[in-house]
């Protein structure tokens, strides 16, 4: 509850008269109205003249005179109001009395540059997504070729069939410099691939010859579903980079939604997902995975930052 505030200040000084032992005390006692309209009684400090203690009061401001008791000494002496036109050189003052009431603020912490410094890294893995998604020829297959040099190798799998989707067996494959053959089932699968773009050349008596691109990556296994025409001709599929290209795009769109709201400090979550989506976007030598682990390692540190962390405006 708030003071009501009228056309004078409402500053109070009251002079005690006390009298004790023959002796008259001057008091100044400097009041503060804590009332609404309607009520007479204020609420003031004043202190003893006797055992100097402080304490509050309630004295009715129509009243001349106020005799007062001392709860410390049991003195007892008079104040007398006076109002708060009349000039005084005592200073009247404002002071909290009781128990207020409390709101409780999220404290203020200074900001930094860390949301800044990852939303700039997310910008840049967009950048390199994109560039990545347009020359995805060059750009897939440069750090595929690290990761071969490096001892890294995938896993293939593969199913031959007609078109009439029946199994073909003991169909000629040659993949990675290997020669050999599909099961009864029209089955392959092999092992210890170095990564890349590859071509695996199937044939077989009565359909034409494929040369088929495939894409080995690390630690996945590149599934796919080969169908044999008729004829005696040869037939070329390249790997498909449109598909690979657009899957780059999303995920750098990803990285740069989590920059955007790294930028606004803003939806912690979105930024989270967006940084880790980016590590897909992989990008050159796999450049752009590398700066979106970073941005991520840097939005976790600064997350209180953030509207809805701990420390933000959203509780």
């Amino acid at each position: 509850m708030q003071p009501v505030s009228p056309a004078n200040p409402p500053y109070f000084s009251m002079n005690s008269q006390i009298t004790q032992e023959s002796e008259i005390y001057r008091n100044i006692l400097n009041i503060v109205c804590l009332s609404l309209h309607g009520e007479k009684d204020m609420k003031g400090r004043t202190t003893c003249p006797k055992c100097k203690h402080e304490f509050v009061l309630d004295a009715p401001d129509d009243s001349e005179n106020c005799e007062v008791v001392c709860p410390n000494c049991g003195d007892k002496f008079a104040i007398q109001p006076t109002s708060c036109d009349s000039k005084s050189e005592d200073e009247c003052f404002w002071e909290e009395h009781g128990e207020p009431r409390k709101t409780i603020l999220s404290a203020i912490k200074p900001r930094t540059a860390k949301p800044t410094i990852a939303a700039v890294l997310l910008i840049s893995v967009f950048a390199i997504g994109i560039t990545s998604a347009a020359f995805s020829d060059v750009f897939i297959e440069t750090p595929l070729d690290v990761l071969a040099n490096v001892g890294m190798t995938g896993s293939v799998d593969l199913l031959v069939i007609d078109q009439s989707n029946n199994s073909l067996g003991e169909v000629s494959i040659i993949i990675d410099g290997t020669s050999t053959t599909t099961d009864e089932n029209g089955s392959y699968s092999a092992e210890n691939i170095s990564p890349g773009v590859k071509k695996v050349e199937i044939s077989l008596t009565g359909y034409k010859t494929l040369t088929h691109e495939i894409l080995v990556v690390p630690f996945i296994t590149s599934s796919h579903e080969i169908i044999m025409e008729n004829g005696n001709s040869e037939k070329y599929i390249p790997f498909d980079t449109i598909g690979c290209s657009i899957i780059l795009v999303i995920f750098s769109v990803f990285a740069l939604l989590a920059a955007v709201m790294s930028l606004k400090r803003q939806h912690l979550d979105v930024a989270v997902v967006g940084s880790i989506l980016g590590i897909f976007s992989f990008g050159f030598l796999m450049i752009g995975s590398i700066i979106s682990i970073i941005a991520l390692i840097i939005i976790l540190k600064s997350r209180d930052e953030f509207e809805n962390g701990k420390k933000g405006k959203i509780f």
